[in-house]
């Protein structure tokens, strides 16, 4: 047996390094899972152990591998500790109208509106916040605004909301780290109190970003100038929902959200154009180190285009792994390798380690895990193909190719995308076999060379042609979202289950030998996990105006008041796309199965029912049968419950998110 596992590992040579970021990683999704948080030395103390384990164990490989891998956890653990603790604490937002004033750090472009993000933000003349505040202006505001700007305004701000269900979105973890404090409204125009400091770099780079937003759309209908403004700017915001959801359900929601793909595309049309100029003169070509050089270009152009759309972090990541890649060209080394997609994975976790629970970081590097294993399995056979075909065999592989691309790309980032959206398209692989030649080909060189021509005023020449792909793919998306199940609704995901899949799959990609096989016995059985698990029996919104109570086979939905979007939205796949039938009760009380709805206190008491669920507080008029009503929601956020005959399983919200520092205060 230890012979067999020693010539295991010889063969597996090089690659038990790239388990150093997957056990950052898992240590990272350990420091978020903790109901409270560890205390200050914790952070420290773990890395100096592991470190003196490492230098103890140095002469001996496994244990030298073993103090490895628990000091690459510990630093991920202790590096998500730091970056909570370096975030400006959360911040009470009063309710009511009330005056804020601040200063322009990003102007976004929505349908119909604008909307500002304030730094230093002032509440009613207060001392200025640490954390920003987004203000959605009126539609008929016309206010010239710019960047760097001091403005004042009446609004309506609102924190970020709990999650609609257990385990559900977490909108405030987001905000926490994206140094947000609240959103809001303006009730009036917004008024400039003071001009913007000459000479900032941002603000710069933002007026310049409005600016290109405005020249496109000069010259382009809302339709398509949109998209080319994502594409140029990163400002995704200006798109109709309409068009934006058939994005989504042709599986191109990765072409509108500006990150690895657009920097890789950008990258090498800088890297191509750079090295046929330098070979175009023979002495230059002879001379000069053309393919370093072009490389150089490579990595300035990304740089460029990352800061020109806004610098946020898909693209930041998206950079450091191209700029890893054309380093390794101008090396001589493999471009694209395990090794530099780990080195990629370490910094980002080391910088954001909040990354690890985005979709960006999961989708992206499983996909680049995908398309390394995939392609290193087929790279002899596909040798052997080109050494022997002929031209049209060699364009039938490049066809092949890329459908093997989008297969492996969109079925390894699939799962994440379902466990985060609870959604699945389906048509995948036809959508991105069109859009992403076209945007790679077509649509991106031209909207680079409008860039180009703006200074001169000549930006229509690139942009009407630019205009004619972008609508191909616009008709594209807009027939594959009416095509049969486009949009497959799905439950929620337990965290078990994704953890299961994400271990298998990179299990799977790794490994060199047959053992790697065994990644896929971790996919079925986090599939399995995924398929016994059962939706709740009973929601209730953090604020108990909706509630929802499956009296099978239908599910009913009780609101007081208008019904809220956004939790109707969340709530929508936690029954696999159900409907909800909306309930009325004809009196104070109705029964719906075991479970008792109440609009009030009943007279009579409750009941023999499992379980008894009111908008209102109930105060006791149920005597033992437990209670799930609108003073309990308020003390533990949104609830789900479970009946099983007789009994019954709860979890609230306050359990699932623990008392952490991006969490809002529950009252005791």
């Amino acid at each position: 047996m230890r012979d067999a596992f020693a010539k295991w590992a010889e063969a597996e040579r090089g690659r038990f390094s790239l388990l150093l970021p997957v056990a950052m990683g898992a240590a990272i999704l350990v420091y978020f899972a903790l109901p409270a948080e560890p205390p200050p030395w914790l952070g420290i103390t773990l890395p100096i152990l592991s470190l003196i384990a490492l230098a103890a164990g140095w002469r001996h490989p496994y244990w030298r591998f073993a103090a490895a891998l628990a000091l690459a956890a510990s630093l991920g653990f202790a590096r998500a500790e730091w970056r909570t603790a370096a975030q400006p604490p959360l911040i009470t937002i009063p309710s009511g109208p009330i005056g804020l004033s601040g200063t322009i750090a990003r102007i976004d472009l929505l349908p119909g509106a604008r909307r500002l993000t304030l730094a230093h933000p002032s509440l009613d003349g207060a001392a200025p916040l640490p954390r920003t505040i987004r203000l959605r202006l009126r539609g008929t505001d016309a206010t010239p605004l710019s960047v760097g700007e001091a403005v004042r305004a009446y609004a309506m701000l609102f924190p970020p909301d709990r999650p609609a269900y257990p385990g559900g979105w977490d909108q405030g973890r987001q905000d926490f780290f994206a140094g947000l404090a609240a959103s809001g409204f303006a009730l009036g125009d917004v008024s400039i109190t003071a001009p913007a400091p000459p000479g900032a770099l941002a603000a710069w780079l933002q007026n310049l970003r409005a600016g290109i937003a405005l020249r496109i759309l000069r010259v382009l209908p809302v339709s398509t100038g949109s998209i080319a403004v994502t594409l140029l700017t990163g400002d995704e915001q200006a798109i109709p929902a309409a068009e934006h959801d058939n994005f989504i359900a042709a599986g191109l929601a990765h072409i509108l959200a500006v990150a690895g793909l657009h920097a890789g595309i950008v990258m090498g049309l800088f890297f191509s154009a750079t090295r046929f100029l330098l070979t175009r003169h023979e002495r230059l070509a002879l001379r000069l180190p053309v393919k370093p050089l072009a490389a150089a270009a490579a990595l300035l152009g990304g740089a460029a285009y990352a800061a020109l759309t806004g610098a946020h972090l898909p693209i930041l990541r998206s950079l450091a792994m191209a700029s890893l890649v054309t380093l390794g060209v101008f090396m001589g080394r493999r471009a694209i390798s395990f090794r530099g997609l780990a080195i990629a994975a370490t910094l980002i976790m080391l910088v954001t380690p909040e990354a690890v629970l985005g979709v960006s970081f999961q989708m992206s590097f499983s996909a680049v895990l995908a398309l390394i294993a995939g392609f290193a399995a087929v790279q002899h056979a596909m040798a052997r193909f080109h050494a022997a075909s002929s031209r049209a065999g060699s364009f039938a592989m490049h066809g092949a190719a890329l459908a093997y691309t989008s297969l492996l790309a969109g079925g390894a980032s699939m799962p994440f995308a379902a466990y985060q959206f609870q959604q699945v398209q389906p048509y995948w692989i036809p959508a991105n076999l069109l859009a992403v030649p076209l945007t790679a080909l077509w649509i991106l060189p031209l909207g680079l060379l409008a860039l180009a021509l703006m200074p001169l005023g000549l930006q229509a020449l690139a942009l009407l042609p630019m205009a004619r792909g972008i609508a191909i793919i616009l008709w594209v998306t807009a027939r594959i979202a009416t095509w049969p199940a486009a949009m497959l609704r799905i439950q929620p995901m337990p965290s078990l289950a994704i953890l299961l899949i994400a271990a298998g799959l990179i299990w799977l990609c790794i490994w060199r030998g047959t053992p790697r096989f065994a990644g896929l016995v971790l996919m079925l059985a986090g599939l399995a996990v995924y398929a016994a698990a059962r939706p709740p029996d009973i929601l209730v919104s953090p604020g108990a105006e909706l509630i929802a109570i499956r009296a099978a086979p239908r599910i009913f939905l009780i609101s007081r008041g208008k019904p809220q979007s956004y939790t109707l939205a969340q709530w929508a796949p936690v029954w696999a796309g159900t409907p909800l039938t909306p309930a009325r009760c004809t009196q104070n009380t109705c029964r719906l199965g075991a479970v008792l709805f109440a609009l009030s206190p009943p007279p009579g008491g409750c009941g023999d029912v499992v379980v008894a669920v009111s908008p209102e507080p109930l105060r006791g008029a149920c005597g033992n049968t437990p209670v799930i009503d609108r003073l309990s929601v308020y003390r533990n956020g949104a609830t789900a419950a479970w009946i099983t005959g007789r009994s019954l399983t709860l979890l609230t919200d306050r359990a699932v998110q623990g008392a952490r520092p991006w969490v809002v205060f529950y009252p005791k």
